[in-house]
């Protein structure tokens, strides 16, 4: 976030951790500086290096490797997905962990496993704090074994890691968009959403913006550009992903281009064609309406002669309705008989549901009333049902406390603080009764009777709180005063009955000294049960406040059982009476349905032995009308001689004698006969109409009708869809015309506005180029002056646009074949066997040829495109890497990330210096790996880590012993082992003799 002046957001990639992975059974390397890896071959430093890959991109699985990682081996070639997969996560208790900081503080991304180990997927969890507190879940650095360099977490499972990340704060982000959101995308000002931002990219994480990140990855992984294609791919990936719009993306299909033409060719074609076959289509319009007609006039003779006949088949008829109407009233009575017993068996059914949900509700009430009766029974006998009832409310306003205290700690803690304070005041009145009760003295009334007291003390309360001992005589004298006076409806009287005088203004005090006493004992015990319940519940939340969830869980699963214990006694208590009285209810009910119940069940056998008489007579029904059938059938001969001609009539009349109505005619032979003379006239005209529609077909006038010209027959639907088909498209010829002209004016439009984003495509690659190489144009390299990055776009490419600029591409007419033949000829150069098909996209990758650097040496005029030292490309691509991410980063964040240089070693020491020099400038540190330890590097670098020194007998895998973290332990000369701090070393430090040796 930028406040105004220099200050920036600052990204920090701090260490690199491998537990059980790779070669490593535990091995911890810091990123946030330069460093070097030493070790020997095949121990896995270029694959950790490579592991980088795993947190900077977005992926979830290994499938299609090669393009989402470009792992390579030393040969070259390309690891496959499953290699790397079973590689980088061998089994369930493996994890690749790395330490970041952002501007929100640390935090981790551990990588695990994922689901389906068939689709090689593993997945990814954040945590909310640095790696030292997530280290004991992965290796006890201080234990004595494998020799003081550490022990494997013997409990350590996949499920329990990723339940106490859990617990620490950390969340997983299973999908790619959530990926994308919560690593790549920078939120200065939302914590909660910028937590775990890794990489804030400028505009946001979107394909685009991913794609050219990608190519960056790969560059900063092959920061030597050894690979040709690295470079230009990577300049084309970041110039599409700075367009404003999507839509403003190279992304053209020459072969569409050419295939629209080809089709307005085809299209022009066929109207020609439909133009030509005019006197055809007159022709066969003409015949189509006579058949048309004529199968209207078959049609309607076979109806009439059909229906005559069945006239003849009435003789029948009435029998075998009459046969019907008896089978159908025995049937029908038959069919309510049986509905009289469906019904019968329902109401025992229904009445026997009844019964039974009657005998539970009668049990229901006597377990309520049962229940009700023991809960009386846990108070002392004689205690009134309210007052249970009230202690009941009691224990369940304590229970309902004690689960918002279990739910929320706000009101745990206010109810702390209510208890606190009505025990602080509890307790200092019970301390003034106590005081009271022990240092009380007697009275003045004390030695009196109750009742000589109770009129002193009414007529002055003071004498009742004077202490002191009364004299003999005084005691006789306030004997004899106080029997002047008499008790009447609560107040004080002075005289005797009859000579009376009412003291209506003075009430009458009862004074009992041994009952005053009592009343502040029981006070004071009553306050003491309280503070003991105050304390023991205090006592209690205070408790409960350290608890672990699950042992709150616990006791906030047992409150709410014996809340609902109290509530549910509580209810039977309320319910006791109307309980008591609906049971003597419901019993008078049970045995009224008891008594309808044996009553459903005679009727019920009544009606089935009536249903059975009926179902008898049915089938008597049902086999008369059979008979009649049979009889019937013979009759049915007569029409054999007329079916034929139906069915032949059906594939001629297609069905239209069945929708008219018929008149009744002569069943005669000659009527016969005219009808077979008519259908033959047809049939022939069909197939003359048949055959002028195969002809029409032929010409491709319809779309997609040429295979069907070839048929041996057509339906008169079939053939009237054709004819309306071909009747639209004569109708609309002129039409067709005029549309197909504009279809042509717009295709040279559109090819014209596709041929000026190629032109636009050249001149952008041209001023990206000349932008990167003013800003390459500050940094200096070892002799070199100033350094250019040069371009070649594609020679076929070039020489389209020449051949294309000569065509007149905003003509009316269909462009001429040649200029067609120029882009598939460009477009087969180009794709090879891809040529011909649509959807070949000549993206801005596939023009930008080859990208290069030239040089201009200290002192010289004249520039050079001679090879420099791998050291000097690696430094001019460190500084192009950075120009580059400037423009995909956010401008207030500045990214401290590890530069890969895998052929450091490679290097003058001169090189390796200015190297150092150009990352840092950067803000990159440099990671690089060597075989063997190299003094050059270790005092270039400063920091080192030699691989393989300690291997662990006790890990986690045979295979993966490897161990190297912040306390590992190192040789001494003698042989023995001894702790030491992390293996790094300060830049300028010299080798021991026993570093030396190694």
């Amino acid at each position: 976030m930028n406040l105004g002046f220099d200050t920036f957001d600052t990204f920090r990639f701090k260490q690199l951790v491998f537990v059980n992975s790779a070669a490593y059974a535990y091995t911890q390397i810091r990123i946030d500086q330069h460093t070097a890896l030493f070790g020997e071959n095949n121990l896995g430093k270029t694959s950790m290096l490579n592991a980088l890959k795993l947190f900077l991109l977005p992926e979830v699985n290994f499938r299609n490797c090669g393009s989402k990682f470009n792992f390579r081996g030393t040969n070259g070639n390309l690891y496959d997905g499953m290699a790397s997969f079973r590689y980088y996560f061998p089994e369930d208790r493996t994890f690749i962990v790395l330490e970041a900081e952002n501007p929100h503080g640390d935090f981790c991304i551990v990588l695990h496993r994922g689901g389906a180990t068939d689709k090689m997927e593993y997945a990814r969890m954040v945590v909310p704090c640095p790696y030292a507190k997530l280290e004991p879940l992965f290796w006890d650095v201080d234990a004595d074994t494998n020799g003081g360099i550490g022990a494997p977490i013997e409990s350590m499972t996949l499920q329990g890691v990723k339940t106490t990340l859990r617990e620490m704060g950390g969340e997983p982000l299973s999908d790619r968009k959530t990926i994308l959101e919560r690593l790549f995308t920078n939120q200065p000002y939302d914590k909660k959403a910028g937590r775990y931002s890794l990489l804030p990219l400028r505009n946001g994480a979107g394909q685009r913006e991913m794609d050219a990140w990608r190519k960056l990855v790969h560059l900063a992984f092959d920061i030597s550009a050894s690979d040709e294609r690295t470079l230009p791919d990577t300049l084309a990936t970041i110039i599409e992903g700075q367009k404003s719009r999507k839509e403003e993306e190279l992304l053209l299909d020459l072969n569409a281009i050419v295939e629209e033409a080809f089709q307005l060719r085809e299209q022009g074609d066929r109207i020609t064609r439909i133009r030509n076959a005019s006197d055809s289509w007159e022709k066969f319009n003409e015949r189509f309406q006579c058949e048309t007609q004529l199968r209207s006039q078959a049609a309607k003779a076979y109806a009439d002669l059909n229906e005559s006949v069945e006239v003849e088949e009435g003789r029948l008829k009435e029998a075998l309705e009459t046969a019907s109407r008896f089978l159908t009233e025995a049937e029908n009575r038959e069919d309510g008989l049986r509905g009289i017993k469906r019904d019968s068996d329902k109401a025992v059914s229904n009445t026997d549901v009844e019964v039974r949900a009657n005998s539970r509700l009668v049990e229901d009430l006597r377990k309520d009333i049962n229940a009700a009766y023991a809960t009386l029974n846990e108070f002392p006998n004689g205690t009134p049902r309210q007052e249970i009832i009230k202690s009941l409310d009691e224990y369940i306003d304590q229970q309902s406390q004690a689960i918002k205290g279990y739910d929320d700690k706000a009101v745990a803690q206010q109810e702390i603080g209510k208890i606190c304070d009505r025990l602080g005041g509890n307790e200092r009145q019970a301390k003034r009764l106590d005081e009271r009760l022990t240092n009380r003295t007697p009275t003045l009334l004390d030695d009196l009777t109750v009742s000589d007291a109770s009129i002193l003390n009414s007529l002055n309360r003071s004498l009742g709180t004077t202490h002191g001992v009364l004299t003999r005589e005084q005691k006789e004298v306030f004997t004899q005063f106080s029997q002047q006076f008499r008790s009447e409806d609560d107040h004080l009287a002075l005289g005797h009955l009859h000579e009376r005088i009412a003291l209506s203004d003075i009430p009458y005090q009862d004074y009992d000294a041994e009952k005053t006493r009592q009343q502040m004992q029981d006070t004071l015990n009553e306050l003491k049960t309280r503070i003991a319940q105050d304390k023991k519940r205090r006592d209690n939340l205070l408790e409960e406040s350290n608890m672990s969830p699950e042992e709150i869980a616990r006791r906030r699963k047992q409150a709410d059982k014996e809340l609902n214990k109290a509530q549910k006694d509580k209810n039977a208590l309320n319910a006791l009476d109307a309980n008591l009285q609906t049971l003597e209810s419901r019993e008078g009910e049970l045995r009224e349905d008891e008594e309808k119940l044996e009553e459903q069940k005679r009727q019920r056998d009544k009606a089935d032995v009536q249903w059975r008489e009926a179902d008898e007579n049915r089938n008597k029904a049902r086999q008369g009308l059979k008979t009649l059938k049979d009889q019937a059938q013979q009759v049915h001969v007569i029409r054999q001689r007329l079916d034929p001609i139906g069915k032949d009539a059906n594939n001629v009349l297609e069905g239209r004698h069945k929708v008219i109505q018929p008149t009744p005619c002569e069943v005669s032979e000659a009527n016969f006969e005219a009808l077979q003379e008519t259908i033959y006239e047809l049939s022939n005209l069909r197939t003359k109409v048949h055959h002028q529609l195969r002809n029409l077909l032929t010409m491709s006038i319809l779309p997609n009708a040429d295979s069907q010209a070839h048929l041996s027959s057509f339906t008169s639907d079939q053939v009237a869809e054709f004819h309306e088909q071909l009747k639209a498209v004569f109708d609309n010829l002129d039409t067709q015309e005029a549309n197909y002209r504009h279809q042509v004016e717009r295709h040279n439009m559109t090819t014209n506005s596709q041929v000026d984003i190629l032109r636009s495509a050249k001149h952008l690659v041209s001023a990206f180029i000349s932008g990167i190489n003013a800003e390459m144009g500050q940094f200096s390299i070892s002799d070199l002056e100033e350094v250019r990055v040069d371009y070649k776009l594609h020679p076929r490419f070039e020489q389209l646009l020449t051949d294309l600029d000569k065509a007149d591409l905003g003509g009316k007419e269909l462009q001429d074949s040649k200029v067609y033949e120029q882009l598939k000829a460009f477009q087969a150069d180009f794709f090879n066997s891809d040529a011909r098909r649509t959807g070949i996209l000549l993206s801005l990758d596939k023009i930008l040829a080859g990208v290069h650097y030239k040089y201009r040496k200290r002192g010289e005029e004249g520039w050079t495109t001679n090879a420099q030292s791998n050291g000097t490309t690696m430094m001019i691509t460190t500084n192009l890497l950075s120009v580059l991410m400037s423009r995909l980063m956010d401008g207030d964040a500045q990214v401290t990330m590890p530069l890969v240089m895998d052929e450091f070693g490679s290097l003058a020491t001169q090189n390796m210096r200015t190297a150092r020099q150009i990352a840092e400038q950067h803000d990159y540190c440099l990671f690089v790996a060597n075989p063997n330890r190299d003094s050059k590097i270790t005092q270039v670098l400063g920091n080192y880590v030699h691989l393989g020194l300690f291997h662990a007998t006790q890990a986690y895998a045979e295979n993966r012993t490897v161990v190297h973290h912040g306390l590992c332990e190192s040789l001494a000369r003698k042989g023995t082992l001894t702790r030491r701090p992390a293996d790094t070393r300060i830049e300028g430090a010299t080798l021991s003799e026993e570093e030396a040796d190694l």
